[in-house]
């Protein structure tokens, strides 16, 4: 999993590329999204809002945060190819005495998602204080059986070791203020 910083919106929020890859294959990633991350409305209870969107031409953002800056598409074009939005998570900074930074899902009742036989998928996430992000994506039939993803736990991503990457930071490092600068992150998969 990598992400860094895509763009900034007019309104502040932040938007992240992100991409996943099998470690053998980096240069070929199989999921490709923009997260757009902002600070949740004043009437909700959650602290950040985090939405995914497609990605109009997936190809022309391959291995986007390994590239030069000036070899990436700009920031205007970043806008124009925010596609059709997936999900929307809320996350709330997790109380005290426990290993994550962040934790949320999505609403009740989750997304539409029509993907291997669904008709929605919810999503949970954690961020935690040592750098790892724990996902966990379901999709779910109109009878609400479980048709793809884990059924025993999330996806959790360690950070990749830092001889890799210069500088490592949580991809949702919220202390503030919320700098896109402190957002860009690559992450090794535990599969055990």
């Amino acid at each position: 999993m990598l992400t860094c910083p895509a763009t900034e919106m007019v309104d502040g929020s932040g938007v992240l590329y992100f991409e996943q890859a099998f470690w053998r294959a980096p240069e070929k990633p199989f999921r490709q999204r923009f997260y757009m991350v902002k600070p949740c409305p004043k009437e909700m209870k959650c602290d950040v809002e985090l939405s995914s969107y497609a990605i109009r031409d997936v190809e022309e953002y391959k291995n986007f945060c390994d590239r030069q800056k000036d070899q990436r598409p700009q920031p205007e074009e970043v806008i124009a190819d925010i596609a059709e939005h997936l999900t929307t998570i809320h996350l709330s900074r997790c109380e005290r005495g426990k290993r994550c930074l962040y934790e949320g899902s999505t609403p009740l009742g989750g997304f539409p998602n029509s993907w291997g036989g669904a008709a929605y998928c919810t999503s949970d996430l954690s961020i935690h204080k040592n750098g790892e992000t724990h996902i966990w994506d379901k999709g779910f039939d109109d009878n609400g059986s479980q048709v793809w993803g884990t059924k025993a736990g999330p996806y959790e991503f360690k950070p990749a070791p830092k001889s890799n990457y210069d500088d490592m930071f949580s991809p949702l490092n919220f202390s503030a203020p919320l700098s896109l600068e402190k957002m860009e992150s690559s992450y090794a998969i535990d599969d055990q």
